[in-house]
């Protein structure tokens, strides 16, 4: 965005923000699941095209969100689900808790950037638990508790999956709030062997 039009959006009454947390709106190119975008959608804002921000500059005015909502079906193939859904889901009476009360324990080995990984768990309402390994002594008795792991990992989780854990990839926690769902079943979601 130029300085110009963030200029003459400010003379609208829009602030920028670089903090998902602070968003209203979020103006994208396309769905992706990069930090910012997950963060923000887990905070349900309204999520807009380029050309809301561009029209809104030049007709002196905020436009309705409704006309200019952010839509990409490829991106919806490829994660398999229904954007405007997620969105609603985000909206929804409660608010966008995806991940309330619950509490992900990530591996060391885990190739994703544990950064991201908690602040996504987070903005979603859920915490993370990365100093030390999980063990099927720590997470017995503890409601709401998750390991995210990786194959690397494999001396870490297998214990806990012979003791009847099931252990998640980090799948679980970027396509959950992506759709605004959790899909605690879905086998791309599980680490899984022996």
């Amino acid at each position: 965005m130029s300085t110009n039009m963030k200029k003459r959006l400010i003379k609208l009454g829009i602030k920028t923000t670089t903090r998902p947390g602070e968003c209203t709106h979020l103006v994208a190119k396309s769905i992706v699941r990069t930090e910012k975008f997950l963060c923000a959608l887990a905070v349900a804002p309204f999520i807009l095209t380029e050309e809301w921000a561009t029209g809104s500059a030049k007709a002196g005015k905020i436009l309705p969100e409704d006309n200019y909502m952010l839509s990409d079906p490829d991106a919806e193939k490829k994660w398999k689900f229904k954007f405007s859904d997620a969105l609603a889901r985000s909206k929804s009476e409660g608010g966008p808790r995806s991940f309330a009360g619950m509490t992900f324990c990530i591996t060391p080995k885990v190739a994703i950037d544990n950064k991201l990984l908690k602040n996504v768990v987070t903005a979603a309402g859920g915490t993370v638990q990365t100093a030390s390994s999980p063990t099927t002594r720590s997470l017995k008795g503890k409601e709401n508790r998750y390991v995210i792991s990786c194959p690397d990992d494999i001396s870490i989780w297998r214990p806990l999956v012979q003791g009847g854990f099931t252990v998640y990839s980090p799948e679980l926690l970027l396509t959950g709030v992506l759709r605004q769902e959790i899909d605690w079943e879905d086998k791309a979601n599980m680490i899984t062997g022996k």
